[in-house]
């Protein structure tokens, strides 16, 4: 009876009416055979990066699903050969592992096993592996070519090499290189190159890619770059160009730029709030930065907007310590009838301040930056009185509560720029300036923290960083 019913409301219907309802019926039996394919199909894996070759190894692992991920970290299995430790986290549709340091020239096997569940039902089902290849150890620096400044590259020599390996351009910048910054992420970089106009604009260089601009300034003059610890956000500083005047003298003002989309805003609702040289908490919360108006250190809360100021005339950045809310500064001392630079620990949320140079010493300290695992400190010192008192600053390390102090280098002669930690913390990059000539040239070189060994990496050449 339900059958003849069906075929007399069947026949009753027009062809247009019938072809309608054919396409209709069409249409809901491929939903359900793809809905069914799905739940066959599994969990489907869209990207896994880094691939390939000259992978730094400073990168964050990801992999992206066609879903949102319901398994917690405690549930996954991602392992890696060799083994590397390091912090699983699901973020959406993703998980990412950071790890605590990739070994240079390593070729690695990555492997995810099933089992992943998505917030849709459905479960990765076989293991997921592929490989990818980390780079040499390399030194970033900047080097004048005619009277431009620009971005090189040295790879680090073999431990057995009586001279320093050959640098590689990465940048040919009409207007030459004003500063720049490293991802702790991943190993892009981020400079400001100076127009023929006296402005400059943000330019990203990613490993193995020609560089990009990045932010186009209108004119303006932006630096002072510097990386969110995530690698999606860069602080920087504004300033106008076109007034009368300097444009590296005029009131800075501070934006933010997510890298991905080129989006930009200020930092502070208040347009006359000045500030420049920012510098990221690990937890990408808090920044500190340079205060014109404040004459100090501005300490900020990006999502509360809770803030604070800490007096000084030292002009140098507040970085972070890693994995903590504190950080370093610097601060002009009166000692009897002779001023002295100390360096302090400053943890702004329980109010804080640790004299880490000694209360009574006569030393000129600053460009202090943290061990990876923020433990140790690596600064300049300038002694100014007493027997090892010279005109230039030598590298010293401490630790992080100011402890076991210990000079790195003894050559009055030379001046010892800022340091820079390598990723595993055994040894520092600077540059060295001498101070008397002929042939005064400055150069880049490395000290190894145990055994104390310096090696030349790259002449001339100034202002590196490990590019890893």
């Amino acid at each position: 009876m339900r059958l003849s019913l069906t075929l007399r409301f069947w026949r009753r219907l027009s062809s247009f009416d019938r072809t309608v309802l054919a396409a209709l019926a069409a249409v809901l039996a491929a939903i359900g055979v793809l809905l069914w394919r799905g739940d066959q199909v599994g969990l489907r894996v869209v990207a896994a990066t880094p691939a390939g070759t000259e992978v730094s190894t400073l990168t964050t692992l990801q992999i992206v699903f066609d879903q949102p991920i319901e398994s917690t970290p405690e549930e996954i299995r991602l392992t890696l050969t060799p083994p590397v430790a390091g912090q699983l986290r699901v973020v959406g549709d993703r998980i990412t592992f950071a790890s605590a340091g990739l070994q240079p020239a390593t070729r690695y096997t990555v492997q995810l096993d099933a089992g992943v569940r998505g917030a849709y039902g459905r479960a990765l089902g076989s293991p997921l592996r592929w490989q990818f290849t980390t780079g040499p150890v390399q030194v970033l620096f900047t080097r004048t070519e005619g009277d431009r400044e620009q971005l090189f590259v040295a790879s680090l020599p073999p431990a057995a090499a009586t001279a320093p390996s050959p640098a590689r351009p990465l940048t040919d910048a009409a207007g030459g290189v004003w500063d720049f910054a490293l991802s702790p992420a991943d190993g892009r970089i981020a400079f400001a190159a100076l127009t023929e106009e006296g402005a400059s604009d943000l330019w990203l260089l990613e490993p193995g890619k020609e560089a990009k601009r990045l932010l186009d300034c209108g004119g303006n003059f932006c630096s002072s770059p510097s990386w969110s610890h995530d690698g999606e956000l860069l602080l920087f500083s504004q300033r106008n160009s076109r007034d009368a005047g300097a444009a590296a003298v005029n009131p800075p003002r501070l934006s933010i730029l997510h890298v991905a989309s080129g989006e930009q805003a200020p930092v502070f609702s208040d347009s006359q709030k000045l500030g420049f040289e920012a510098r990221w908490s690990s937890d990408n919360q808090w920044i500190t930065y340079l205060s014109p108006d404040f004459v100090g250190i501005g300490v900020y809360n990006l999502e509360t907007g809770a803030e604070q100021f800490y007096p000084t005339q030292a002009g140098e950045p507040a970085p972070w310590q890693p994995g903590q809310l504190r950080f370093l500064m610097n601060e002009q001392q009166a000692i009897g009838e002779r001023s002295a630079i100390h360096l302090f620990l400053v943890d702004p949320v329980a109010g804080t301040r640790t004299n880490l140079s000694g209360e009574d010493a006569l030393v000129e300290d600053g460009a202090a930056v943290w061990s990876p695992d923020g433990q140790w400190i690596a600064f300049r010192r300038n002694i100014t009185a007493g027997a090892g008192a010279t005109l230039s600053k030598q590298l010293w390390v401490m630790r992080s509560d100011g402890s076991a102090a210990r000079r790195l280098t003894s050559d009055p002669e030379v001046d010892h720029g800022p340091p820079a930690w390598s990723s595993d913390g055994r040894s520092l990059v600077y540059h060295r300036f001498p101070l008397k000539g002929p042939g005064i040239v400055i150069s880049v070189w490395q000290i190894d923290l145990f055994s104390g060994v310096q090696r030349l990496i790259a002449t001339p050449g100034q202002r590196p960083q490990w590019l890893q």
